[in-house]
């Protein structure tokens, strides 16, 4: 499972801006990520971003999760969101850091509040499914007792197991990782 992404909302985003540079160098940062070049996207949103525009903001969290660097990308998400808390997507990634670590219920409150925010935000609301199902996994295996196993609560710990294996192959056309990932906000 994995939280899906878009870069959809950036076009709104895009109308918050400040001025012909920013667009250009958000342009630029998008094409670097397109490209695969993840090293000069990150040089470029950094640069952009001393005091840019949410859209290079997100831009450059985006890039940070592409390498891998989570702590950084969610101080960045973090203040985003709370500059422009009517914006679910800076969220929607908060909670997707969370998810690589394995922080459920902190990704849960991050999608719940985007929802909040944004009640008819379809990506939100699939995640927010995700985490659910593996909340309850969670859940479940933790009320199961190896001495007294009881046939329901093992078969919704395996229909669980298997909705996430399904989930995960769908997503990335093999099983990775132990649990669900949330797809990112692009």
């Amino acid at each position: 499972m994995k939280l899906r992404h878009r870069l959809g909302w950036l076009l709104l985003v895009g109308m918050i801006s400040t001025g012909v540079a920013h667009a250009d160098a958000a342009d630029d940062v998008q094409k670097l990520l397109a490209q695969g070049n993840l090293p000069a996207a990150l040089q470029r949103a950094v640069a952009a971003a001393q005091g840019a525009d949410a859209r290079l903001r997100f831009l450059h969290g985006v890039v940070l999760m592409d390498l891998k660097r989570d702590a950084e990308a969610l101080l960045l998400f973090t203040a985003l969101a709370q500059d422009y808390p009517q914006l679910p997507e800076p969220l929607n990634n908060i909670a997707a850091i969370h998810s690589r670590s394995g922080r459920w219920e902190l990704a849960r409150v991050s999608l719940e509040t985007a929802l909040r925010n944004d009640p008819s935000h379809l990506l939100v609301r699939e995640n927010l499914g995700d985490v659910y199902l593996q909340l309850a996994l969670s859940s479940w295996q933790g009320a199961a007792l190896p001495s007294r196993p009881d046939p329901i609560l093992q078969r919704k710990i395996r229909v669980a197991l298997e909705l996430i294996v399904r989930s995960v192959r769908d997503d990335h056309g093999s099983i990775a990782g132990d649990g669900p990932a949330l797809t990112t906000g692009r």
